[in-house]
């Protein structure tokens, strides 16, 4: 018996090692390819991230071909409004500052403040009396805080530090534990799979940022244009491929973070994002020339080991749960959709954030 299932647990774990390897890959190059873009003089971050959501939410149509993950009708209009509106909307405002702060800050310096983000969900989710913080738990956001801080110390007396590049990150941290909290407020009872969440919550988000750049981003870009100073629509025209692989990776970033989701632990899947964004800030200093002093350095450790620490807690509560309740669920699992989280992550993908919040 145990030489039978032997292939069923090394093609387990070769799936979980290549899929989580392909997200962190995928992961980091969005990142580094939309910065490029703004770089290169396409500074409209509403149209980036609603293009993106857009690939996106045509990647979960793929994932339900290619995945089995079937696609249920629609919901209700009333259901709609009320549970998926305002989370579609908490999704766009965390992508359209997020990558705003791209604008101002360098890659090594967000993918630090990245870690501070836990410590404003358990903020909101405290408020909204849906959490109450043990002493470890606490003391795990006081490492992830004491590091952050400690970094955005250092980095705020360099000529590259802009304070609004640092505003619109934490707005973006805000609206992100935002939409953590509603969807735990506004639940209707239904279980959404993954392609659902990226078709369901996607393709709203898309809608609403690229509504928003019709009107505020378009006409500048459009005028840009106009007046032959490069960048905006002009770019676009020269160069439509630089344009349009940022999305179509992020797409691929959905299609792996599933099958990497499928076949890891929650908190594998956290820890790899640990060492992605480690990987994009050492990308940052040796492409990019981007400065990191040792205080930083430090500060960062803290709030890595702070954010491991974080997520071995919370994923301790959720297993003992999971243990007591897999009698009662395992029937109606059965015949009903794979239960997942909707949410957005930066890079332009609604796949699988309830292992990544």
């Amino acid at each position: 018996m145990a030489a039978q299932q032997r292939p069923v647990g090394l093609s387990r774990l070769l799936v979980g090692v290549l899929s989580t390897a392909t997200w962190m890959l995928f992961s980091s190059a969005v990142i580094i390819l939309n910065k490029r873009l703004y770089s290169a003089g396409f500074e409209y971050p509403s149209t980036v991230t609603g293009v993106g959501q857009l690939f996106s939410a045509g990647s979960g149509f793929l994932l339900a071909a290619v995945a089995g993950q079937r696609l249920r009708r629609p919901p209700p209009l009333r259901v709609f409004a009320r549970s998926l509106l305002p989370i579609a909307a908490c999704t766009a405002g965390s992508m359209y500052f997020g990558n705003m702060a791209y604008l101002y800050l360098s890659v090594s310096f967000i993918q630090i403040l990245k870690a501070f983000t836990p410590a404003i969900t358990l903020a909101l989710c405290v408020a909204a009396r849906l959490e109450r913080p043990s002493p470890p738990l606490l003391a795990a956001i006081a490492m992830i805080v004491g590091g952050t801080a400690g970094a955005v110390l250092v980095e705020s007396g360099a000529p590259s530090f802009r304070l609004v590049g640092f505003l619109a990150f934490m707005a973006s941290s805000l609206t992100e534990a935002a939409r953590v909290v509603g969807a735990e407020l506004l639940r209707d009872g239904s279980k959404y799979n993954t392609a659902e969440s990226l078709v369901y919550i996607g393709g709203p988000t898309a809608a609403l940022l690229l509504g928003i750049a019709a009107v505020w981003e378009w006409p500048a870009a459009a005028a840009a244009a106009a007046a032959g100073r490069g960048g905006g629509f002009a770019l676009i025209a020269a160069a439509p491929a630089t344009f349009l692989v940022a999305p179509l990776v992020s797409a691929l970033v959905n299609m792996s973070c599933f099958f990497a989701i499928n076949a890891t632990s929650s908190l594998t899947f956290k820890v790899a994002g640990c060492v992605k964004n480690v990987a994009v800030v050492a990308y940052g200093v040796v492409a990019h020339g981007e400065a990191i002093t040792p205080l930083q350095v430090a500060g960062y450790a803290v709030s890595v080991a702070g954010f491991t620490l974080y997520s071995q807690l919370k994923r301790a509560p959720s297993a003992a749960r999971a243990a007591a309740t897999a009698t009662t669920t395992k029937a109606a699992a059965a015949g009903g959709p794979e239960a997942v989280t909707d949410g957005a992550d930066g890079g332009g993908g609604t796949a699988g954030k309830s292992k990544r919040a």
